[in-house]
């Protein structure tokens, strides 16, 4: 009898088991969009030193000695130095052209002149330390040139050594050579050249020039290169570069970004043109945007060549007359219009033409074929303060141009790039593609699974130029965040019809000097590591397919929690400020959560310029039916204030955001678990000094806004569907495979059944990038904590099969017919 009854309850608990499974209900039949052949993208912007220092694979910092501790100082010998064995000697100073000193181009503007007084005893030496180190790796080859002029008797030895001056300190030499005078010279000029190869491991390593003579000699643009991906000449890292090569870009989009459009004058803007030949005509300029100098090494010809490397279109970005700080009047654009033809001749143009012959020259008769051609970057914000001004006029100008000129280049339009969740193309002007852009945190992304379901199929194609999670990311950039961004990504795989590319910003970040967090690819001088972000933009196109299938999803578990009221029985109400002074009125006793707030004479004053200032009053709301009224005045800043209400805990609330993102729009946004997500939004703007009446009536999810009497919003709040299971399916018509990807952003493991129709599955396996927690990451000196791993499956039946589905995972189940 009890093992009767123990055996009922055992098959009663497995089939409710069995019940609560995730269903996913495919029908191989059943398809939706064509994969965009452009599905997916990288976005390069020499950011965070992703270029020198980086990517671009020069070893020695301030190479022609132009480089100063920032924008508008003088240069100076950063990352140089010079030392002498005691009794020689050696000074040195930079020197600029004069009538009785002759530089070795017109681009250089400073060259190191130093007065040697040395034997092979005690020689002297000029040290260069690198980006932070140089990476000296045993039986590893580097190519040295550098060009010298001067009275000098003696040899010139270059040398990888140890972290030291010189051989006074102990530094051991990992290799050593002469440098030995080419063919080539310019006037006085001589172009030096030697091979090292390092016989020992050292990524702290320093490269010196040795001199055991004496005179005076002068030198300028010393270069040492290790071996280079795909062994071009002035090309690219290749453990970064792999990194890139994994990620089977379709296209890749260039040099920006903020690069592009530089900052406080229009030379610091991106100029092609000054980016080409030899390396001892490039110019460089300073990169204000990100805070240091670059020697466009890797220029514009680099940009293709790496770009071809990868089997990628090139997607250029040009100039419209905007930088940070400044414009060139609509009027007066032509010659930013002349620069970008000149561009794309270079790119596009045939031997016969002229840039197409400098081309050519270059070591590349064929051409490189851009095909998509981007007009500005994030210059149509409502503010024309905001390196936007006349946008669509500036638009049409490029437009009828380069119609005329190349009809057949896709033209992508700029849309508010910022604070608006829904940028629309507010003009009359025909154009290919917008370029939307979406800094947001997980949350955000997981609820934007759908938000291209409902575009518009008639209007302009979508072109997602830069996304990622930038808050709620952790340190470095954590599962949680890499999970948003792929139920996002899948959400555009679905929709490829309409969102033919996208690409994640930014790439890469020298963790020397991160200037912006977080990136996919961390990097040191011999390290190199991927972020979970970097590994869901690596998976997603590596099993991408060729068309979308359908998939209905069943889920439970899901059904029952959005049943739920979002409004909570029991909060509190209150304000808060970012990046604003602000007073309120308010109805009760007051208790500050963040910011710097003073309690006084019934008004409630914020009086620090931090992001998320936030008191909350102390009475409890019983009930999810509620109004309130508050006066409140913005007193000065660059936003409005906010008025919090269904707060429950620092971490979960909902705010009315009055004059948010730079003052341009109202919004009401809900903090769950910490992520923020917008519910609503509308233009509008908050005027200084001004008190308003503010309403807020709440009736269970609904909630009805009053700015004085206007009634600005009347919305439901919306559930938190970025935790649970997202699925989506793609069939790969080349290799007979159906390709279902599972997202589970949820703290619980589950299991889905995957029920075929119309395809009949011999055998199965599963890539899974997975952890123990969302909070999870890579560091440097643990790569792999995240990482793809591959499992073998054992279908059901060829109609079903099931698999494990842990918490916080990507899944990528390819079945074979």
């Amino acid at each position: 009898m009890k093992t009767a009854t123990l055996l009922t309850v055992n098959l009663l608990l497995a089939a409710a088991t069995a019940n609560a499974q995730v269903n996913l209900n495919i029908d191989a039949q059943q398809r939706g969009p064509k994969i965009s052949p452009t599905h997916y993208g990288i976005f390069f912007e020499d950011i965070n030193h992703a270029a020198d220092g980086g990517l671009y694979a020069e070893l020695i910092r301030n190479r022609s000695f132009e480089d100063g501790p920032k924008y508008g100082a003088p240069a100076d010998m950063q990352a140089w130095c010079v030392d002498a064995v005691f009794p020689s000697e050696i000074t040195s100073e930079l020197i600029k052209p004069s009538k009785k000193v002759k530089l070795l181009s017109t681009a250089q503007h400073h060259a190191l002149k130093m007065n040697i007084k040395a034997t092979t005893e005690a020689p002297a030496f000029l040290v260069n330390e690198g980006y932070w180190g140089i990476n000296a790796v045993q039986g590893r080859t580097y190519r040295l040139s550098f060009w010298a002029m001067g009275k000098y008797k003696g040899t010139i030895k270059a040398r990888l050594q140890a972290d030291g001056k010189t051989a006074t300190t102990g530094s051991a030499i990992y290799a050593e050579a002469v440098a030995t005078p080419t063919a080539e010279t310019r006037g006085t000029w001589r172009k030096y050249t030697a091979t090292l190869q390092s016989d020992a491991n050292d990524a702290k390593a320093q490269f010196a020039l040795v001199f055991d003579g004496a005179g005076t000699l002068s030198v300028d643009v010393v270069s040492l290169f290790p071996p280079t991906f795909k062994n071009r000449e002035n090309g690219m890292r290749p453990d970064l570069a792999n990194m890139l090569w994994q990620m089977h870009p379709k296209f890749m989009r260039f040099p920006g970004g903020c690069f592009v459009e530089g900052q406080e004058n229009p030379e610091n803007a991106f100029h092609w043109e000054k980016t080409i030949g030899s390396i001892e005509d490039r110019e460089g300029h300073w990169n204000v945007n990100w805070g240091y100098r670059t020697t466009d090494g890797m220029g514009f010809h680099e940009y293709l060549q790496l770009a071809e490397d990868l089997g990628a279109k090139p997607l250029y970005v040009v100039n419209v007359g905007l930088w940070h700080g400044g414009k060139t009047a609509v009027e007066d654009i032509q010659p930013w219009i002349d620069e970008c033809l000149a561009a794309l001749e270079y790119a596009n143009g045939d031997v016969t033409t002229k840039y197409g012959a400098l081309r050519a020259k270059n070591g590349h008769p064929a051409p490189f074929n851009i095909e998509y051609l981007e007009i500005g970057n994030e210059n149509n914000q409502p503010d024309q303060n905001q390196q936007s001004d006349r946008y669509y006029e500036r638009y049409d100008k490029f437009r009828q141009v380069l119609r005329a000129k190349y009809p057949n280049i896709k033209l992508i339009g700029n849309v508010v790039a910022w604070g608006d969740d829904n940028p629309k193309w507010e003009s009359d002007l025909e154009v290919d593609l917008l370029d939307e852009h979406y800094y947001r945190n997980p949350a955000w992304f997981a609820d934007a699974f759908h938000k291209y379901d409902s575009y518009d199929r008639k209007g302009p194609k979508i072109y997602v130029g830069e996304y990622a999670v930038t808050s709620g990311f952790g340190d470095l950039g954590n599962m949680n965040a890499a999970l948003g961004e792929a139920v996002y990504m899948m959400g555009i795989e679905n929709n490829s019809d309409m969102v033919p590319l996208n690409s994640y910003a930014p790439i890469f970040v020298n963790e020397n000097d991160a200037k912006w967090r977080p990136d996919m690819i961390r990097f040191n001088s011999s390290r190199v590591m991927g972020t979970p972000s970097y590994y869901v933009q690596m998976l997603m196109p590596q099993n991408i397919g060729t068309q979308v299938v359908k998939v209905e999803q069943d889920n439970p578990y899901e059904a029952k929690r959005l049943q739920a009221s979002v409004t909570p029985k029991r909060s509190r109400a209150g304000f808060a400020t970012w990046a604003t002074k602000a007073t309120f009125k308010p109805n009760e006793e007051m208790e500050r959560v963040s910011g710097e707030w003073n309690f006084d004479d019934g008004m409630v004053a914020q009086r620090s310029m931090r992001e998320q200032c936030v008191a909350i009053e102390k009475r409890i709301i019983d009930g999810d039916h509620y109004t309130l009224k508050y006066r409140a005045r913005k007193d000065s800043g660059r936003e409005g204030f906010i008025i919090v209400f269904n707060y429950v805990n620092d971490q979960n609330y909902c705010w009315v955001n009055f004059g948010g993102w730079g003052n341009t729009q109202h919004g009401i946004e809900q903090i769950v678990g910490g992520s923020k997500m917008q519910t609503d939004t509308k233009r509008g703007r908050i005027e200084e000094g001004r008190w308003y009446d503010v309403t807020i009536e709440v009736a269970g999810d609904n909630v009805k806004v009053w700015l004085d009497k206007e009634l600005i919003f009347d919305t439901m709040l919306k559930h938190d569907t970025s935790k649970g299971l997202f699925s989506s399916a793609t069939i790969d018509e080349n290799t007979n495979e159906l390709i279902v990807k599972v997202v589970n952003t949820g703290d619980e493991a589950t299991t889905a059944a995957l029920n075929l129709s119309n395809f009949s599955a011999k055998c199965a396996r599963v890539i899974r990038l997975s952890a123990n927690d969302g909070m999870d990451e890579n560091t440097l000196q643990q790569p792999t904590n995240i990482h793809p791993v591959e499992q073998i499956l054992s279908p059901e039946s060829a109609k079903k099969v099931l698999v494990e589905i842990p918490a916080y995972s990507l899944n990528i189940i390819r079945l074979k017919q």
